[in-house]
């Protein structure tokens, strides 16, 4: 018993003690890759993936952007106050621009956070028993386009699925600062100046060379939870919007 312990640990030790240089030629030479351009291929992108993760795991935080910019569509759902009539809405394209940061500490806590710019925009029909300033609409339509600046506060999930490929998945609630409305004072709907909300944004990345990626992606937004309106004619406002955006996506 104790010959075949010996034995054993003398393989070990010579196994450890092999050369890089050996090791590389007995596995290239079993698998039949003995071409001198593919092996240095092999060697350089095994070198660079080796730097990138110790870089990697060299930070105990690790923050990424995303820039983006694309186009979304807005519905509202407007309930109008007893005996005023019932306001008609439909949905309208919007543009949305900005930049969301990932944070990820000690590889343990991963959220995300940013300033997105929003046009929110749709049409509406006001009832005919509305009275502006002495004076009876009849089914008067309109735009409303809003301008929000929204501050997302997500958590996120995800991560690579292949070597250049990932998927990733932020929700959480968002505080929208109504920029401008020039519309509000021709329709009648008194927006408050920001929209508490709850979003969730699904995002694919293709890495170009580290550590840059392209992304695309579709986000979702409920607006609304605090009523974004409220007037003598309006009871509550609410919204849904859609987006799809592309964008990159880098490392700090």
């Amino acid at each position: 018993m104790k010959k075949l312990i010996l034995h054993i640990s003398v393989l070990l030790i010579f196994l450890a003690n092999l050369t890089y240089g050996q090791v590389e030629k007995i596995y290239f030479k079993n698998t039949g890759w003995e071409n001198k351009d593919n092996v240095s291929k092999f060697l350089k992108d095994y070198e660079l993936a080796k730097k990138e993760f110790n870089l990697i795991l060299g930070r105990s935080l690790q923050v990424y952007a995303d820039l983006k910019l694309g186009i979304g569509s807005t519905n509202a759902n407007i309930s109008s106050k007893s005996g005023t009539g019932d306001y008609g809405t439909s949905s309208k394209l919007g543009y949305t621009v900005g930049a969301l940061f990932y944070f990820n500490i000690f590889e343990l806590f991963n959220f995300s956070s940013g300033l997105i710019f929003n046009g929110k925009s749709f049409s509406i029909t006001t009832p005919a028993t509305v009275v502006d300033t002495g004076t009876v609409r009849t089914n008067n339509s309109s735009y409303i386009t809003n301008n929000y600046l929204d501050i997302p506060l997500n958590f996120n999930v995800g991560g690579m699925i292949t070597e250049r490929v990932g998927l990733w998945f932020n929700g959480g609630p968002y505080l929208g600062i109504l920029l401008s409305s020039p519309n509000e004072n021709t329709n009648g709907m008194g927006y408050k100046n920001f929209d508490l909300g709850l979003n969730g944004t699904l995002t694919a990345n293709y890495v170009i060379f580290y550590p840059f990626s392209a992304i695309l992606g579709v986000n979702f937004c409920y607006g609304g939870l605090n009523n974004l309106g409220s007037t003598k004619y309006v009871d509550k406002i609410n919204t849904i919007n859609y987006s799809f955006f592309t964008g990159l996506r880098f490392e700090l």
